[in-house]
């Protein structure tokens, strides 16, 4: 693996945060494109995007701080030290979420079209943080007998964050294979659906499904609450949350359309 992309001198790009740069950067000139398409206004959808990053990132902290509580309550400082690694993606794209609705409302945004621009950024950022995790050796996979027991695409010889090669899981793959799906679902909600404020639940939806199902064969420790790990129990929380606004909006939808007069049909004499 190569957790090291390249080296400037003393500086040290990293594969992750290579990776998850790059997401960001698609993502914020999504809107940049949206912004000055619908208004523009690319300026003001960046400045929205930025927040949404900000918000995302403590809220990314603030669960890796509780999943890890038990070594942070000895250290509370490095909670702070961002730079240092550790976010988890359910609070940061929850709060990213609140943040992007918050400065849309002040900067007089359509919400609705910044969330629907921001599935597929989302489903390509899973993709890539997961191929990030490959190359770093974050979100391994179990541990197995024998890679003779399962097909070679399912399990492979891959490092844990401490460098031990044995037979695992490749769920570092089974992440980029979600976010291969994520984006393809994105892209057919964008054809089929041309209301604003819809596309992006269904994804969030199954970004979650496919993350509990992942977690099954995760290798790496966290919590447990009870048969689950603490970080499928987010993941449950984050399917429910796409599901339940998925049904709303189509609800919603189906409402207005009943309740939405249709112009009577003109006769001629």
């Amino acid at each position: 693996m190569h957790p090291e992309l390249f080296r400037i001198g003393r500086i040290v790009v990293q594969s992750y945060t290579a990776l998850l740069d790059v997401a960001v950067i698609v993502g914020l000139g999504a809107l940049a494109w949206r912004g000055q398409r619908e208004q523009q206004r690319a300026h003001a959808w960046v400045d929205a995007g930025l927040v949404a990053l900000i918000a995302g990132i403590v809220g990314g902290r603030i669960e890796h701080g509780i999943i890890h509580w038990e070594y942070f309550a000895g250290h509370p400082v490095e909670l702070l030290q961002v730079w240092n690694g550790g976010l988890g993606w359910h609070l940061a794209i929850v709060l990213g979420m609140i943040g992007l609705l918050a400065a849309c409302r002040l900067l007089k945004i359509d919400w609705r079209t910044a969330f629907d621009t921001v599935a597929i950024p989302l489903a390509l950022g899973v993709g890539l943080t997961h191929a990030g995790c490959l190359l770093s050796r974050c979100a391994y996979g179990r541990e197995i007998r024998s890679l003779a027991d399962y097909p070679p695409y399912l399990v492979a010889e891959l490092p844990d964050l401490y460098n031990v090669v044995i037979p695992r899981f490749s769920t570092q793959l089974y992440g980029i294979a979600l976010g291969i799906v994520l984006l393809i679902a994105g892209i057919v909600l964008s054809r089929v659906i041309r209301r604003p404020g819809v596309r992006i639940w269904p994804v969030l939806a199954l970004l979650g499904l496919g993350m509990f199902g992942i977690g099954f064969y995760r290798g790496d420790s966290v919590p447990m609450f009870g048969q689950f790990r603490i970080d499928q129990v987010f993941d449950l929380a984050v399917a429910a949350l796409g599901i339940v606004l998925t049904l709303i909006t189509a609800w919603k939808r189906r409402r207005t359309a009943k309740t939405t007069p249709t112009e009577p049909q003109q006769t001629g004499e």
